[in-house]
């Protein structure tokens, strides 16, 4: 169970950096054809990517979605104080460095 959940992170992570690669790509289109209009190879293109970033958020919802599952199932199985959580690096990062200025 911990190996899943751990293989779950994982994708957790590979879907967001997916994500902000391919919202980066539309920013980078977006922004080259800011004062002028983008020819109908250019149209298509932004269209693939902002497709493509829907199907990536709908699956990285689905990711959280299981690992939800996981840490719900993981409470009945492992009881409260080993309980699998998933805490994003973000939130790690703000709970290490409020716990270093406590210090």
């Amino acid at each position: 169970m911990k190996k899943y959940f751990s293989v779950l992170k994982n994708k957790l992570n590979e879907s967001s950096e997916a994500i902000e690669k391919v919202e980066r790509k539309i920013e980078a289109v977006v922004e080259q054809y800011k004062y002028k209009s983008p020819s109908l190879e250019v149209k298509k293109k932004l269209e693939e990517l902002y497709l493509q970033t829907e199907e990536l958020k709908k699956l990285h919802e689905d990711i959280i979605k299981t690992i939800d599952q996981v840490e719900q199932i993981s409470e009945y199985a492992l009881g409260h104080k080993e309980r699998l959580q998933y805490v994003p690096k973000r939130k790690q990062e703000q709970m290490r460095s409020q716990k270093n200025y406590k210090q």
